[in-house]
């Protein structure tokens, strides 16, 4: 009996490190992926400073934590993170040991915070957007307002989008620091509530029939949708391997009832 209860516990984990493996990698219906970076624009105008992104990763499987140093070079955001933007006096950084650490370490330097001036603006990777966009990249841009007497201000100023034909075309953030969409694409409804929304009349203007946005607006991380069929993928691989097992104890029963 324990060996057999031993076998279904390992059969139930394994079913679900199935499952959770199949949506990491999933992309949602009706989108597709597309290439994320950004870049802080102007850290060259502060010498005194050294500009860092914190959590952040290159990562798009498991988050391996890395240190980002920001200045003038476009970064990779894997998924998962949603960096913070950080001064820290380059005095200070010299003399620390940031430059060394990583994993927990890491992790426990950017908890402690000593000498680390949080801008709390927060880097919001999009790394899906709907298939029908003829969009293959967007790139943010950053820049410090402000950095004096502890006091650090930074927003982002612009998006660029990659088309597929070559162009790239520049998009102002607005006040609120919402990323604002491509020129001619409208935000539609949530999905949740794009069920509510009543079906067009047979007589709408062709003209509004345009490509619909993400069902999301595209400043949120880019992490991992789930699918309904794809989620149940482990429940049906746990499902056949219990089936199979119960056959293998019946025929070990019947084998050891024959004279």
């Amino acid at each position: 009996m324990t060996t057999r209860r031993t076998a279904l516990l390992f059969l139930a984990s394994l079913g679900l490190l199935v499952s959770r493996e199949a949506r990491a990698d999933l992309i949602p219906d009706g989108e597709k992926r597309v290439d994320y970076t950004f870049e802080l624009e102007n850290s060259s105008q502060f010498p005194d400073y050294v500009f860092l992104a914190h959590p952040y990763t290159t990562s798009f499987g498991a988050p391996m934590p890395e240190l980002c140093v920001l200045g003038g070079m476009p970064r990779i955001v894997g998924k998962y993170v949603q960096p913070v933007v950080y001064a820290m006096k380059k005095s200070d950084y010299e003399a620390s040991s940031l430059r060394k650490l990583e994993g927990a370490a890491l992790e426990a330097f950017f908890a402690e915070g000593k000498g680390l001036i949080s801008s709390g603006l927060t880097i919001r990777p999009e790394h899906f957007v709907p298939d029908r966009w003829p969009v293959k990249g967007m790139h943010d841009v950053v820049r410090v307002e402000k950095l004096e007497g502890g006091v650090f201000v930074a927003r982002l100023v612009k998006v660029v989008y990659f088309f597929d034909d070559g162009k790239r075309v520049p998009v102002d953030y607005p006040a609120d620091g919402k990323r604002p969409f491509p020129p001619g694409f409208a935000p539609t409804p949530p999905r949740d509530e794009a069920a509510e929304t009543p079906s067009p009349s047979t007589t709408a203007d062709p003209a509004e029939n345009t490509p619909a946005a993400p069902a999301h607006a595209p400043s949120g991380c880019g992490g991992c949708a789930v699918k309904g069929e794809e989620g149940a993928a482990g429940f049906m691989f746990l499902l056949g391997a219990l089936a199979a097992l119960r056959g293998r104890r019946r025929a070990g029963n019947s084998g050891s009832m024959a004279p």
